[in-house]
């Protein structure tokens, strides 16, 4: 086993040929810039009246229709230099299918699409919700079709699924020799202990050489105006769950949604007490 065969797993889940190229780049940038791998997959979501076994005497119709996606996938790979395994599974559920291929593989991270989130008519399971404030690891969903990258801006007023943020932040930079720039948005009169905060948060996450943007203001309406002028808007899910809410089409937030820049939503596993598992909360 070579050194980079033993590097991080980022599998990627594949829905869409518009939007493929996109998540290979961020797959490829983070497994390099990591020493890692990327595993693509493409979920084909079986009719729940029609058996898997059924299904699978009809493997080689299904095959052909995986066949170009993941070819194109791999192909766009070796614009980086990292290995790529790609798989097509059969299935009758949706995201599920995807968190299980995660566990399985032992993902460390998992990268796909915002409209991928259903997966062609994918059962939207009663679990969910405990399903997805259980993560088996960090999650980037891609609310955009394509990616054309020069810079991106990062929102933060830290947190893990910041550090995530972060961690893409310099995998693109690394790799693609992406701009970056950082934004904090203060309360009226605290300015300078924003700036304070975001410059110590900057050198603490390898991005000393960030561009700071200080703002005060609603921070929605704030990330709204500041996102058209980047290729690219990195955010952090709030403590409610990204994915219980974005599989319901509910993006974190809706000024963003609107956005016609590409928006890349990140979580990062936290663990929760029984109690908070049972009732809410923080």
């Amino acid at each position: 086993m070579t050194e980079t065969d033993a590097g991080p797993t980022v599998l990627v889940a594949l829905s869409n040929p518009r939007t493929e190229g996109a998540l290979i780049t961020l797959a490829g940038a983070i497994a390099q810039q990591k020493g890692g791998r990327v595993l693509a997959i493409h979920v084909v979501t079986v009719p729940d009246q029609t058996s898997l076994e059924r299904a699978a005497e009809d493997r080689e119709k299904l095959d052909a229709s995986s066949e170009q996606l993941l070819a194109a996938a791999a192909s766009d790979a070796e614009a980086f230099d990292v290995p790529i395994e790609t798989k097509t599974i059969l299935s009758h559920r949706g995201i599920e299918e995807v968190f299980d291929a995660a566990r399985t593989n032992d993902a460390d991270t998992v990268v796909m699409g915002y409209g991928g989130t259903r997966f062609a008519g994918g059962r939207v399971e009663g679990s969910l919700d405990e399903l997805t404030h259980d993560l088996p690891c960090d999650f980037l969903v891609l609310d955009g079709q394509r990616l054309d990258l020069s810079d991106v801006l990062v929102p933060t007023a830290g947190g893990p699924s910041s550090d995530l943020s972060a961690e893409v932040a310099t995998a693109l930079r690394d790799t693609a020799g992406v701009d970056v720039s950082l934004l904090y948005v203060a309360d009226a009169g605290e300015a300078e202990a924003g700036r304070e905060f975001l410059s110590g948060w900057a050198e603490g996450h390898g991005l000393g050489d960030a561009t700071l943007r200080i703002e005060t203001g609603d921070v929605e309406r704030t990330i709204g105006r500041l996102g058209s002028e980047y290729d690219l808007v990195i955010v952090g899910a709030t403590e409610r769950g990204l994915l219980s809410r974005i599989v319901r089409g509910s993006l974190a937030f809706s000024t963003i949604e609107r956005l016609d820049t590409p928006v890349l939503l990140s979580e990062r596993p936290s663990s929760r007490s029984l109690r908070e598992r049972l009732f809410g909360g923080r």
